[in-house]
């Protein structure tokens, strides 16, 4: 298991496989497009797209959620955003658009073990510069740029991000 998912501070991480992470990031995804009405929210679960394995090669899609691209003023409002999210995966939001079914039992444990490293994130841990530096990735080079207007995959629904659906991606 390759793919990690961490809380540095808090000393907490889970382990998945490739097809793990792509299908918790794609649940984290169809969920968080129908939940994300801001820029910003669409923007966080593009962020979560962005770790899919087909652009960062296989077992290099996890991540540390302190590297979040948070707004610090903000903060605790897109965590409740992101604990929302997890909630709608969990209710399986979305999952009739997949042609597979998720292993609800792993997929359920790795939902589990983010929602409480999302929980007890504290603002102090937060890279505050992530933001600035994530958008100027696209800036800088322009094959990192998400979409404009923040379209949404036909078949999935989901929010394409700057290689495509996730869920389509997955083929």
């Amino acid at each position: 298991m390759g793919n990690y998912i961490f809380n540095r501070s808090n000393n907490l991480d889970f382990g998945m496989s490739n097809g793990g992470l792509t299908v918790f990031l794609t649940v984290l995804g169809l969920s968080g497009t129908l939940s994300a009405n801001t820029k910003k929210e669409k923007e966080l679960i593009l962020w979560l797209m962005e770790h899919d394995i087909e652009v960062r090669g296989l077992g290099n899609g996890g991540f540390d959620v302190e590297d979040i691209p948070w707004d610090v003023i903000n903060f605790e409002i897109e965590k409740e955003f992101l604990v929302n999210v997890i909630q709608g995966a969990k209710q399986k939001i979305g999952w009739d658009t997949l042609d597979y079914v998720p292993n609800e039992e792993l997929i359920m444990s790795y939902l589990g073990s983010f929602m409480e490293m999302i929980r007890i994130l504290a603002p102090e841990n937060i890279k505050k510069d992530e933001y600035i530096e994530w958008i100027n990735l696209g800036i800088r080079d322009k094959r990192f740029k998400n979409p404009e207007g923040y379209p949404k995959c036909e078949k999935h629904g989901i929010l394409l991000y700057w290689n495509g659906c996730i869920a389509c991606n997955d083929k």
